[in-house]
């Protein structure tokens, strides 16, 4: 069910230099006062449609609410002309409860009458519980959104997101990730569930990082994932299916030749290659060296499952997997 909710702001507003936060409530449900926390970049036009960001804060209650995260976001926001969202948990710190993402859906659709949204692009972007959010909720509502960054996602394999999947298909996903964070059962399944759903997926595995949100250059980070998740070059999707496009389905077929060991990727003759990147079941990425028949030599990589990623010079996307002896 949809909400619409016209309302006088009851907020607390601070100024710094043309950017706005604001930290309101409205009643909604049992809650007298359920509290929400926004950020206004300097570069908001109200005349023109704008760029708007939905985050989910942790679960901590001790560190976390909308305020504190909203907070830890601003100069990504304002770095990326983002209006940044973010609701808040409330006592028990979970974004995900009932009333919460009703509440998350009240405020994105009071967001667009209080200003200029920009209906072709938002995004999504949690951590930790957070994280978990942005795939439940975001692939819950995955029309609403043009890209998902879910940072350290404090999930149990993909059983939390499972009833998502069916709706990851052409979605784009920028998984941030610490390698000390559990990644075998926080990382890996919901990665490679996403790529089976044919979603169209790209990862930063933290080397060392634990589960964290305080990651050396984090606003870089999460900048270099916004400009993927909101570049229209990357995972072209033809809503309007053309029998003449040239399709990014690949596949894999594997032999020896001369004691090395030789992959062939098959790809639409129309396409060029630009880059192939394996990536283990621990998110270890490797850059392949290829030619343009789509021949990959894998003499140096250990033997196990990989995780193919083809990108062409047009900027679509095949993924496949792997096995090495």
């Amino acid at each position: 069910m949809r909400y619409l909710l016209i309302l006088t702001l009851l907020t607390s507003f601070s100024i710094i230099i043309a950017q706005e936060t604001i930290d309101g409530n409205f009643p909604f449900q049992n809650d007298p006062a359920k509290k929400y926390s926004i950020y206004i970049p300097s570069s908001y036009d109200e005349n023109v449609p704008n760029k708007t960001i939905l985050g989910f804060h942790p679960f901590n209650t001790n560190r976390w609410d909308a305020q504190s995260w909203r907070d830890t976001l601003i100069v990504f926001a304002e770095t990326n002309d983002l209006i940044l969202v973010c609701p808040d948990g409330g006592l028990d710190g979970r974004v995900d409860d009932p009333i919460d993402i009703s509440f998350t859906t009240a405020l994105l659709d009071s967001l667009d009458n209080w200003y200029n949204v920009d209906q072709s692009n938002k995004y999504i972007i949690g951590f930790s519980w957070g994280g978990r959010a942005t795939y439940t909720y975001g692939l819950n509502n995955a029309d609403e959104f043009q890209g998902f960054i879910p940072i350290g996602a404090a999930i149990n394999g993909i059983n939390e997101v499972a009833g998502g999947l069916q709706f990851a298909e052409n979605e784009k996903f920028y998984i941030v990730h610490g390698s000390a964070d559990s990644p075998s059962v926080r990382f890996t399944p919901v990665r490679d569930a996403l790529i089976n759903s044919n979603a169209c997926v790209e990862t930063n595995f933290l080397n060392g990082v634990g589960h964290t949100i305080d990651f050396p250059n984090r606003n870089n980070i999460l900048s270099e994932a916004f400009a993927w998740v909101s570049n229209p070059a990357n995972c072209q999707v033809n809503n309007n299916s053309n029998l003449n496009e040239p399709s990014s389905k690949v596949s894999i077929s594997s032999d020896t030749f001369r004691s090395r060991a030789l992959l062939l990727i098959h790809f639409d003759e129309r396409l060029e290659l630009e880059d192939i990147t394996f990536t283990n079941v621990n998110g270890q990425t490797t850059m392949m060296e290829f030619d343009q028949h789509g021949v990959v030599f894998t003499d140096n990589m250990h033997g196990g499952i990989y995780f193919v990623k083809v990108k062409f010079t047009n900027g679509k996307y095949g993924f496949t997997k792997a096995f090495l002896p």
